[in-house]
């Protein structure tokens, strides 16, 4: 029986078929204008080796295709990593330009001829809910100290100093208590239920209810009069000889928050 299978038929059928594809191609060039054969050499010239000047082919024309490809590719990196770096300055930029924004706007509601204006930051909470800044007995903090917001706004007081940092107790901590004095003269504790400043008159001078700011003062150990609360449009009640209020609370202290440290000059 004879073997169809055998190694020389297959060889002979594959030569025919290889002769069959050619000519198809030729055929399908002649008919195209040689549009096949420019479109292949166009295409396909970058993987043969490419003739020099002299007109000899030099056998690293691949090789420095591959390489100006590699180079590209490096480039593309190079400039993806510039736009990363120039978004990170934009950013910073934004924040600079922020901070300046904030502490020009406090300049102008204090008189920095009398007070130093100090701009410091959070670092993080402790368990008691209570933020630790930047800054301490290197700057010269004093317990009662106070830190205010860039409209001049109490938001917290100093309860503690370190050798370079110092905790604070914000107006949304749950222990938060300040004494005030309002216009008239009457006097106050103001404390915190985390949402809202509960404010109880501890000495009533005047019995008047139009009161619109309490401020801290000197008579409490504060460096002198900054607002703590705007009751212009909060209803105030008068009873029993108390005056009580109560207000939410708008700033919320955090990481972000532009802060700063009042001291007497």
């Amino acid at each position: 029986m004879i073997n169809n299978n055998s190694p020389g038929r297959r060889v002979y059928i594959f030569f025919i078929f290889g002769i069959l594809l050619s000519a198809i191609v030729f055929t399908i060039d002649i008919f195209s204008e040689r549009n096949l054969s420019k479109y292949l050499n166009d295409n396909f010239d970058i993987l043969l080796p490419q003739p020099d000047i002299d007109g000899k082919v030099s056998s690293f024309s691949s090789l420095e295709v591959f390489k100006t490809k590699s180079n590209l590719i490096n480039e593309n990196i190079r400039l993806k990593n510039e736009v990363i770096e120039l978004r990170k300055l934009q950013v910073e930029n934004e924040k600079l330009r922020d901070q300046n924004y904030s502490y020009n706007a406090i300049t102008k509601s204090i008189d920095t001829a009398f007070y130093n204006i100090i701009e410091t930051s959070i670092i993080f909470k402790n368990p008691s809910e209570e933020y630790i800044i930047s800054g301490g007995e290197d700057l010269n903090l004093k317990v009662k100290d106070l830190i205010i917001d860039e409209n001049s706004f109490v938001v917290g007081v100093v309860s503690a100093v370190r050798k370079n940092q110092s905790i604070i107790s914000s107006i949304q901590n749950p222990t938060f208590t300040i004494e005030g004095l309002d216009k008239y003269g009457n006097e106050y504790l103001i404390t915190s239920d985390s949402e809202n400043l509960i404010i109880n008159s501890i000495n009533v001078v005047a019995e008047n209810t139009d009161i619109k700011y309490i401020y801290t003062d000197i008579s409490y150990g504060h460096p002198g009069q900054f607002p703590i609360v705007d009751l212009s449009t909060t209803p105030v009640s008068f009873a029993n000889d108390k005056i009580s209020a109560q207000v939410p609370i708008y700033f919320k202290v955090n990481y972000f928050s532009n802060i700063y440290l009042v001291k007497i000059k």
